[in-house]
């Protein structure tokens, strides 16, 4: 409360004319002066003289000292006085002595000319020019880092109290962009941000999608409050990767929808049986696209079942879901998760090794259209009037940044996230010598940085890469240490601009399209968008069936794999290359032989072959076989010259050759490996066999022991044929 000397001098200050501080005066308000007198020193005294005046006015008319305002108050006086231009002013005072430190946000004020009145302007243009400096270095647009970065600059001074950027605290600068949810001041404090961060003043940047990550409220609300505690409590707990984290806890949020539908009694996980989990399992089996899930904005696919891997998705995810709260202790098991909660053998038996690659011509396209783009392909950037005023094709990211981003993606087949955070030194050079010819090759080791799998590891890649490479590093402006997200490393990007690395769909929302367009191929196919992924299954497949191809064990080190079945999802064996390979092998050539029939017609016409008169004939070559199963023989090959051999020089053979109503067939015949092998001419193999028949009896009985044919009645089956077409020859 004001005192009772100071009421009757404001009452003469204020209630006659014009205030007129004189040094009696001044020496009985100095309770009220003298706090800010130190601050308006150093402002203009014309300016100076107003503020302490509306200050004191209204001083009078609360009948309380400024320092017990509330900020309502102080609202209400820097709009007032905004029009008489004191709104910065005031703003200032409220700021320094009363602590309000966001009332800048309430009024129509300048942050510049505030926080230079607050903490003086030579203090607020050195922190201002530091952190421009350091974007200038970085080659941040001119137009976002004057005014944006300025603005930004002021307000987060005014909100800490300070003008010195070291005393900034990680708490103001989070609340400060939380309080901005877009816009350019967002979008200045975020280049603020990667200064101080960079200064070491902040730990990490502020992210642009920081107020998007995490999941809706919506989406919260639409699930049971019991339920959605533990799903929150397990999200917060799992060490998984992002993007398992954000799939998996919309499949426990489903869960608990049909929790909340199917048993309303059992709404949190240690309430759930057995028999709860295989009706959940039943039931996911028949669901359908956008049952239980909520607030689905993508409702393309609503009313149709769910494909096998949708099924089996919703399945594991629960599964994993109790595992976790099993292996954490946080429930007491009532069924065993791995048995109840996993998905049926009929439909896990649709899925498998899938690769969704791109045909052979859209590949060859893109390629080319990658390794020829220009500047003009790409969209021009900036305002309508900067491109009005400069002759320069600007684009958004660097030329040469785009070609060696082309260049990785095209021969390197890697993941966007490996693309990303691939650092400044990743690439290696060395030199090769062929096996063969000695000659000297040149080799480029590109060293991939630790993905979601595995530890980091280098590959080679076509030397095209690493020119690419080095011509963007070339002429790539200095940008700061940024921290990887899976090493917690700082360290320096290939692929930075601007202080940030490339955005996470810039290569398949921009580029992509762009080689498209310069390829002249549809950005769709019938395996769906071309996407950056789908280039590494084009590219492994590729590898898999080149004309010398790598190996498994190769593709899997090349790749980046832990397992030989995830390598199974990217690379397969190519239809052409398949049918190339069993022609080669020439199967039907190799394991069936065609040889001649006679059919005597007329001993089936009279009957006589009812009697057991023969009327078929297999050439051998030197005679027939009138062994009606000749094709079940075991002495096929090696003749035992049984009561069923007829030789071509008897009389019957003679005959035979000359008779009318004879019909000429060809019949196949499998063979076995010996036959095959003794076909070849392995002479070895061929007297092992008839060695080992010598015992075995001929259709007709006797063996070739007892008929004395072991030696001396081998027949080769000279004219037996190789192929169905030799034989029409």
């Amino acid at each position: 409360m004001l005192t009772d000397d100071e009421i009757p001098v404001l009452a003469e200050l204020f209630d006659h004319g014009s205030p007129h501080f004189s040094a009696p005066t001044t020496r009985a308000l100095h309770r009220l002066v003298n706090p800010v007198t130190p601050l308006l020193t150093g402002w203009r005294p014309d300016i100076a003289g107003r503020a302490r005046s509306h200050l004191l006015r209204r001083v009078h008319i609360e009948q309380r000292p400024y320092w017990e305002w509330d900020l309502q108050i102080w609202r209400d006086l820097a709009t007032v006085d905004s029009s008489s231009k004191l709104g910065a002013p005031i703003t200032a005072i409220a700021n320094v002595v009363a602590g309000h430190r966001t009332l800048h946000h309430d009024v129509s004020v300048s942050v510049r000319t505030t926080a230079s009145l607050a903490y003086g302007k030579p203090a607020v243009e050195a922190a201002i020019a530091h952190v421009q400096d350091t974007l200038r270095r970085w080659e941040v647009s001119e137009h976002t880092r004057g005014s944006q970065v300025a603005a930004a600059t002021c307000d987060l001074l005014l909100c800490s109290g300070t003008a010195t950027l070291t005393d900034l605290t990680e708490d103001t600068v989070a609340a400060l962009a939380d309080f901005y949810g877009n816009g350019a001041r967002r979008r200045g404090l975020i280049k603020l941000s990667r200064v101080l961060a960079h200064d070491g003043i902040l730990q990490a940047p502020i992210a642009r999608n920081a107020r998007q990550r995490g999941p809706r409220q919506q989406t919260l609300d639409s699930a049971p409050h019991e339920w959605v505690q533990w799903a929150l409590r397990w999200r917060n707990t799992t060490t998984i990767e992002p993007g398992s984290i954000r799939g998996r806890f919309a499949i426990i949020l489903i869960a608990g929808r049909w929790a909340a539908e199917k048993h309303p009694e059992a709404l949190e996980p240690q309430l759930w049986t057995r028999d709860i989990a295989a009706e959940y399992v039943a039931d996911t089996l028949n669901a359908t696209h956008g049952q239980w899930a909520g607030c689905n904005r993508d409702t393309r696919r609503t009313g149709q079942s769910l494909s096998a891997v949708g099924k089996v998705q919703r399945i594991d995810g629960v599964r994993a879901f109790f595992l976790d709260l099993i292996d954490w202790e946080w429930i007491t098991p009532r069924f065993d998760p791995r048995k109840a909660l996993a998905g049926p053998l009929s439909v896990r038996a649709q899925l498998g090794p899938n690769p969704r690659i791109i045909d052979d011509a859209s590949w060859a396209k893109l390629m080319a259209a990658g390794l020829t783009v220009e500047a003009t392909d790409l969209k021009e950037y900036g305002s309508a009037a900067a491109r009005a005023a400069s002759s320069e094709h600007r684009t958004y990211y660097p030329i040469e940044m785009v070609r060696a981003l082309i260049g990785v993606w095209l021969f390197a087949g890697l993941r966007i996230d490996e693309i990303r955070r691939l650092a400044l030194d990743c690439v290696r050079r060395d030199e090769g010598r062929d096996d063969k010819t000695g000659a000297p090759f040149p080799i480029c080791l590109l060293h991939v940085p630790a993905n979601k799998t595995g530890r980091a590891f280098s590959k080679p890649v076509d030397p095209l890469v690493g020119e690419l490479i080095d011509a963007w590093r070339a002429v790539r402006p200095s940008q700061p240490d940024l921290t990887d997200r899976k090493t917690r490393q700082n360290q320096q990007f290939l692929f930075c601009v601007r202080g940030e690395l490339i955005g996470s769909s810039y290569l398949n929302s921009h580029l992509i399209p762009v080689l498209c367009r310069k390829a002249g191929i549809p950005e769709h196919d019938s395996r769906g968008a071309l996407t950056s992924h789908r280039a590494r299954a084009t590219i492994a497949t590729q590898l898999l069936n080149a004309p010398e191809p790598l190996s498994l064990v190769d593709l899997k080190e090349w790749l980046g794999h832990k397992h030989y079945s995830s390598t199974r999802h990217y690379a397969t064996i190519l239809q052409r290359r398949l049918t190339a390979a069993y022609k080669k092998a020439d199967y039907f050539a190799r394991n069936v032989r065609t040889i001649q029939v006679l059919i005597d017609r007329d001993t089936i016409m009279t009957g006589a072959a009812a009697d057991g008169q023969p009327w078929k004939y297999y050439d051998l070559g030197e005679g027939y076989c009138t062994y009606d199963f000749f094709a079940k023989c075991p002495h096929r090959l090696a003749c035992a010259r049984c009561p069923f051999y007829l030789p071509k020089q008897s009389s019957a053979g003679q005959l035979l050759s000359v008779k009318d109503g004879i019909d000429r067939m060809l019949e196949n015949l499998v063979l076995t490996d010996d036959e095959r092998a003794a076909l070849h001419g392995d002479r070895d193999i061929l007297t092992r066999l008839a060695s080992r028949l010598a015992t075995m009896p001929t259709p007709a009985g006797p063996t070739p022991k007892a008929l004395g044919t072991t030696e001396e009645a081998f027949i080769a089956l000279s004219d037996l044929r190789r192929s169905l077409r030799s034989s029409d020859d």
